[in-house]
């Protein structure tokens, strides 16, 4: 398998099945609860107002040595086991942590084994001419750690390389993964992106610290398939699409994120928590989108949309919008966009201090906090029956899923309850990892 996956970045035949990869039995991140129990959480979450709780995650440190890899004009040189150059191409076979140092603008990273991997970026400048340059094939997870006081630029190509049994381009961004990606250290990442995303993962992206600056000439800043989890770390992005996009659970609950989108800037497909940190974007469509629930339990949100919505959820129940703490400053474009948009639904505010401005805004619910919104409030989005405390995400008063369409970017898990919440209504619960064979 190593050398079709070398092929692949050649820009050699290679057969479809190869670009598919064992997914990890990792336990899930939600749980389902019953509608009783959801409709108490939020009924809680709305008399006293509370903070999400999530578990930490179990970072794997017990790492074995493998190889130094030290690149340059002539090539790279390898110091250890478990890597080989294939024609200019690093691949990695066996799990443990891989120093790279040096430079070179002709080279990709390919990481094929089931075990655990950890590179170590020490100092690198990288630019691959023929897709992503690192591009983890299969894994059970890849670590990438910036080490302390060291710059790392990474560069893709304007074009992939293609399967040619299925003629899909291989790679869908600079750093792209099959599997989970965990991203820390106290070092810098620079990427460029020139065709696709800057960081994509097709299951988990998980950034713990480090700074990391992302300008994406193609799609996405940041995008994954399952889970945005952003715990820390300094990120600064500039995408021609969205800054950040999930097609499941999106959550921030530290560090500090600013930037620019020619599109959408913090995008889930079902729900977006924020539980602290420091935002600050701007985009030219929603600042901040979720197809189902927006909870905001804390931390200094300033954005801006100049042709749409600062802060919009498609879910069209009353709540989808919750905001239980931190400060927000929302400003939106003039009619019909605005700063606040539940579509069809009213606004749950039961803490923090929010200061919102545009051309129209929904309803809104206030059960706490300070509000001062600016612009017209269109009554005809007033919420439905359960509004309020006795209705909680995605339920009328009864329970039940409301009624109505599903909105057309995203829709409602198929038992019709919203996403998990913990005990107080803060949000999902994340289940803790422990040490064994599916320890992060």
């Amino acid at each position: 398998m190593k050398k079709k996956i070398i092929a692949i970045l050649l820009g050699m035949s290679i057969v479809g099945s190869l670009c598919a990869c064992s997914i990890k039995d990792i336990e899930a991140v939600t749980e389902k609860v019953s509608q009783s129990a959801v409709a108490e959480a939020v009924s809680t979450a709305a008399s006293e107002g509370t903070t999400g709780e999530y578990s930490e995650l179990t970072i794997k440190t017990d790492w074995e040595s493998k190889a130094e890899i030290v690149f340059s004009d002539n090539g790279m040189t390898i110091d250890g086991t478990g890597a080989e150059n294939e024609s200019g191409v690093l691949c990695i076979t066996e799990g443990g942590a891989y120093t790279l140092s040096g430079s070179s603008n002709n080279v990709s990273i390919v990481v094929n084994t089931e075990e655990n991997v950890k590179l170590i970026l020490n100092g690198v400048e990288l630019t691959s001419t023929n897709g992503p340059v690192i591009y983890g094939a299969q894994v059970k997870n890849l670590y990438l750690e910036l080490a302390e006081g060291t710059t790392n630029t990474l560069t893709d190509s304007n074009s992939y390389a293609t399967d040619s049994s299925t003629g899909e381009e291989i790679g869908k961004g600079v750093i792209s993964c099959e599997d989970d990606i965990i991203i820390l250290g106290e070092g810098t990442l620079n990427i460029n992106g020139n065709h696709k995303h800057g960081i994509t993962s097709d299951d988990k992206l998980y950034i713990e610290s480090g700074t990391i600056n992302i300008v994406s000439e193609g799609t996405d800043g940041i995008n994954a398939n399952d889970l945005v989890c952003i715990d820390g770390g300094v990120i600064s992005i500039e995408a021609t699409s969205d800054l950040i996009e999930c097609n499941d659970m999106l959550v921030i609950n530290g560090g500090s994120i600013t930037g620019n989108s020619d599109d959408e800037g913090i995008e889930s497909k079902n729900a977006i928590y924020i539980n602290g940190g420091d935002i600050d974007i701007t985009a030219v469509d929603d600042a901040i989108n979720s197809a189902y629930y927006i909870e905001i339990n804390g931390g200094t949100i300033n954005v801006v949309s100049t042709a749409g919505d600062a802060i919009d959820c498609n879910g069209g129940y009353d709540g989808c919008i919750t905001i239980n703490g931190g400060e927000i400053n929302a400003t939106g474009a003039q009619i019909p966009e605005g700063a606040l948009d539940a579509d069809q639904a009213s606004i749950i505010i039961n803490g923090g201090t929010v200061t919102a401005s545009g051309g129209t805004n929904s309803p809104v619910i206030q059960n706490g906090g300070e509000v001062d919104i600016t612009g017209e409030t269109n009554s005809g989005m007033g919420g439905g029956p359960g509004g309020g405390q006795g209705g909680g995400p995605g339920m009328n008063g009864n329970g039940q899923k409301p009624e109505g369409e599903i909105p057309s970017d995203g829709e409602f898990p198929a038992d019709g309850q919203p996403p998990q919440m913990n005990g107080k209504g803060g949000g999902f619960k994340q289940q803790n990892i422990e040490e064994s064979e599916d320890t992060l």
